[in-house]
């Protein structure tokens, strides 16, 4: 503990208040000597250091902030690629949604052709058959009419016909045409 005495006070304060600019030469240079020596001594061992140390923190600021704004261009070249992949992606789709309509247009346009097509030869070849049925039929019937006409011609020509008779050989004529077309 520090114990000062009024009268310690008094003489510091006496010896300060008698000549407040007067300068001790020896204390002012001695100071300024060892100053500077220290400056020097800090200048040349220490200021270096702490310059270095500056410098390398600067270089490493700056190195971090050249590969952020090479990242940031990466990710921006990255983000324009993917874009541009996208919109040709898109344009892709859409050119091949476009494409798959017009195919199945085409098919369908296709199809329905073809079923008119098989459907006008189908109806050419049953009107064909109907044509071939019917002059099949007719010549049948000719035939068979021929045949008649021969019998009842025979049976004319046998015997002499009363109106009974030629009604009877009519209703005869008949069922024999019924019966031969039945078969």
């Amino acid at each position: 503990m520090h114990v000062w005495s009024d009268t310690m006070l008094y003489i510091l304060a006496s010896e300060a208040a008698a000549n407040p600019v007067q300068v001790e030469w020896l204390t002012l240079v001695t100071t300024i000597v060892v100053f500077l020596i220290f400056f020097g001594v800090a200048a040349v061992m220490v200021w270096p250091k702490i310059l270095g140390g500056l410098d390398e923190r600067e270089q490493k600021i700056r190195s971090e902030i050249e590969r952020a704004e090479a990242a940031r261009a990466e990710a921006a070249e990255s983000l324009r690629q993917q874009e541009e992949a996208l919109r040709t992606a898109r344009i892709e789709s859409n050119e091949m949604i476009a494409k798959a309509r017009s195919d199945a247009e085409q098919s369908a346009r296709d199809m329905r052709q073809r079923a008119e097509d098989e459907l006008q030869s189908l109806h050419k070849q049953a009107r064909r058959e109907i044509e071939s049925a019917r002059e099949s039929a007719i010549k049948d019937i000719s035939a068979h009419a021929t045949g008649l006409s021969t019998a009842i011609a025979q049976q004319i020509l046998k015997r002499e016909i009363s109106v009974d008779d030629q009604q009877d050989l009519i209703d005869q004529t008949l069922q024999d045409f019924a019966k031969a077309r039945s078969d």
